[in-house]
């Protein structure tokens, strides 16, 4: 099964409630449980823990609240983070595993009358220090989304009263890859690749916008930020010095994007390689701008690192339909539709169906705004490839 078949989660993974929330004279204390579910429209996704809540809601005033859900390694002598590839998933500073499910505004008196999903694991995601069977505990807050308390790797200050409520669930996993700290050393050099390939697209138009060295920089900053001071330092230069060397590089033309990802290939699980094309979809999606160079380069570094297509199409639908500008007049509509250059009629005919069917069902679900109206410029520009193509 491919790692991130679960990239869907950006259109399909509701985890908002549905049900109400009122007072009863019987309703109880606020608790949780695990139940287990599938991603995807189908429910035929990879697996994932759903938290689910029920009772009353500890408030003493009304607040605009959420659950925070974390996850820790509790496996060895003492609790170590846990962190996750992908940014639906990560705290907002570090990628350590959180997911935030907003409530809304919410009264004293108020609660879950039936089990209702506040939140949500997916376990194929956790990346332990080591692999093998692990034992995790998957840490519920209740917040007030106005005034967050400070939540680090997993972790808050013992004295925080901004966290309302507090619960632990506790669950075990085998993790297949290698944990962190067992690959380190190869991960290291991975990432810096990583850092290299990212500049690779962001200079693919022959120049490095101010907006897409921040997204590299925070990137650098985020992928540093579990480590102990001395260990950041250290990799803090070596990924400055990657960036550094790679745009040089491109610069003068010297950027071998075969060489970047043959080695990439070489010495780099799946998982960091699918996370390498994020970094690049967000180093695209910086400025605005859908690039046809951009988008050429992304598709040549996908197929050198053996990537599924169907899941590079998903991680590409996603920064597209975030863009807040116009897609119509940035690039070919051959280059924003996916459509290669080798495929006869037919195939394209029947692409494009699938692109009208997908972009039609998001644009019904989503809300007036940017996101709505970034899926019909989809769609316009597939209608207008239906005529040139019949």
């Amino acid at each position: 099964m491919e790692f991130l078949a679960l990239i869907a989660i950006y259109f399909v993974l509701k985890l908002l409630f549905s049900g109400g929330g009122s007072a009863g004279p019987n309703m109880g204390a606020m608790e949780l449980r695990f139940t287990d579910a599938r991603l995807g429209e189908d429910n035929d996704g990879l697996p994932f823990k759903a938290i689910e809540a029920k009772g009353l809601f500890p408030l003493n005033k009304t607040r605009r609240i959420g659950f925070v859900t974390s996850v820790i390694d509790d496996t060895g002598d003492e609790p170590e983070a846990v962190i996750c590839p992908l940014e639906f998933f990560q705290e907002p500073e570090s990628i350590a595993y959180q997911h935030t499910s907003e409530i809304g505004q919410v009264s004293p008196d108020h609660g879950f009358t039936t089990w209702v999903r506040v939140g949500a694991v997916v376990p194929e995601l956790l990346s332990s220090p080591y692999g093998g069977r692990r034992k995790f505990i998957a840490i519920m807050r209740l917040v007030d989304l106005d005034d967050m308390p400070e939540i680090t790797h997993g972790f808050q200050s013992t004295d925080d009263t901004r966290i309302l409520w507090y619960q632990e669930l506790k669950f075990e996993h085998t993790v297949v890859e290698k944990g962190y700290l067992e690959a380190a050393e190869h991960r290291d050099e991975a990432k810096g690749l990583s850092v290299q390939i990212g500049m690779a697209v962001a200079m693919a138009d022959g120049s490095l916008d101010d907006r897409e060295g921040k997204i590299l920089k925070e990137w650098i900053t985020k992928e540093i930020s579990p480590f102990p001071d001395d260990k950041r330092e250290k990799l803090k230069n070596l990924y400055n010095e990657s960036m550094t060397r790679a745009y040089e590089a491109a610069k003068s033309g010297d950027l071998s994007l075969s060489d970047l990802t043959e080695k990439l290939n070489e010495i780099a699980e799946k998982s960091t390689r699918y996370e390498t094309i994020e970094l690049c979809f967000d180093v695209m999606a910086a400025d605005g701008v859908v690039e046809a160079e951009e988008i050429r380069v992304i598709r040549k570094v996908s197929e050198a690192l053996d990537l599924n297509f169907d899941e590079i199409e998903k991680m590409r639908d996603q920064k597209i339909i975030g863009l807040d500008t116009d897609l119509s007049h940035q690039a070919p509509i051959e280059e924003i539709l996916g459509i290669e250059p080798d495929w006869d009629t037919d195939r394209i005919k029947k692409h494009l169906r699938t692109e009208f069917q997908k972009w039609n069902n998001r644009l019904n679900a989503l809300a007036e705004g940017e996101e709505r109206d970034n899926a019909q410029r989809m769609l316009d520009l597939v209608s207008e490839a239906r005529k040139k193509y019949g």
